[in-house]
């Protein structure tokens, strides 16, 4: 089973699409070249003031808000529920024009997007108040932390943070997780390849608070 750790200061850094900013990749295939050419991605961007995000047409999107005072989100001219630390991810078109308003200080937020019709994805939220065992399936390709924790897969044992994110080969697996503080939680992302017969139209964002097992 190959599957690591990559923290906060080992993602790649690039600048946004739109150059407005600056965004650290964790992964993305194949290697994308900071202009869309990728299948799927997954980055975190810390956001310091308001503007429009990126257009990446063909891509679906989801994002999720690890850290700050958040952001109003305007989607094609809709004006969508504040996005805050406890809000669910929030799943939307790359075509789509957006309009970030911040709400406060810096945001650092977290992005998923895929290729439609090649690939669909799912993040799913999960609040973390005591110790538990989550069942990761076959499709995860990597689970993001927002708070301090220990994570225990078999004999590999490690501590951690805000940002770092434990990236997977694609094989199902047991993770053993005891957050450290009270406002911890991990975001599961998974990845499937559109299938002859369909595999669903777009992204799936989610919160699951209750453990799978305790």
């Amino acid at each position: 089973m190959s599957i690591r750790i990559q923290r906060f200061g080992e993602h790649l850094m690039m600048p946004w699409k739109n150059g407005l900013g600056i965004t650290r990749e964790v992964i993305s295939r194949p290697a994308s070249d900071g202009l869309g050419g990728f299948d799927w991605r997954i980055s975190l961007a810390t956001v310091g003031a308001s503007g429009p995000f990126s257009i990446f047409a063909g891509i679906d999107r989801t994002i999720a808000v690890l850290q700050g005072d958040g952001m109003q989100l305007t989607v094609d001219g809709r004006r969508e529920p504040p996005l805050l630390v406890d809000s669910p991810p929030f799943a939307f078109s790359g075509d789509a024009e957006v309009q970030a308003d911040c709400l406060g200080g810096e945001t650092l937020d977290l992005n998923v997007m895929s290729r439609r019709g090649v690939f669909i994805h799912r993040m799913t939220k999960i609040d973390l108040r005591a110790a538990q065992t989550l069942l990761v399936s076959g499709d995860t390709v990597a689970i993001v932390f927002r708070g301090d924790a220990v994570v225990e897969i078999d004999s590999m044992r490690s501590d951690v943070g805000l940002g770092a994110v434990l990236i997977g080969n694609q094989t199902p697996f047991e993770l053993a997780v005891e957050p450290l503080g009270a406002d911890c939680a991990l975001y599961l992302i998974e990845v499937t390849a559109v299938t002859d017969q369909g595999s669903g139209s777009g992204p799936v964002a989610s919160t699951r608070p209750e453990p799978i097992r305790e």
